[in-house]
């Protein structure tokens, strides 16, 4: 997978970086909800923060791609 910092970007890492950005979307859009965030709440915006910034660094690193498989270098039968 190339990373968004590639001249190329690949469809699954803008796929990563929109889903992280609407993760911390949401996490803000509950912190404005919420009068008093208590712990379970503060908890909760801990994890989707840590998903969300996951999700970017992968985003914009990129995945390596598995090695093809080559069929054709078995030449002995």
């Amino acid at each position: 997978m190339n990373g968004l910092l590639s001249t190329t970007p690949s469809q699954s890492a803008i796929r990563l970086a929109i889903g992280g950005l609407l993760l911390l979307l949401t996490q803000n859009l509950l912190l404005l909800l919420l009068p008093t965030p208590d712990q379970g709440s503060e908890t909760l915006i801990a994890i989707m923060t840590l998903i969300a910034m996951a999700a970017l660094l992968t985003a914009l690193i990129g995945m390596p791609e598995p090695p093809r498989k080559h069929w054709r270098l078995r030449h002995d039968r």
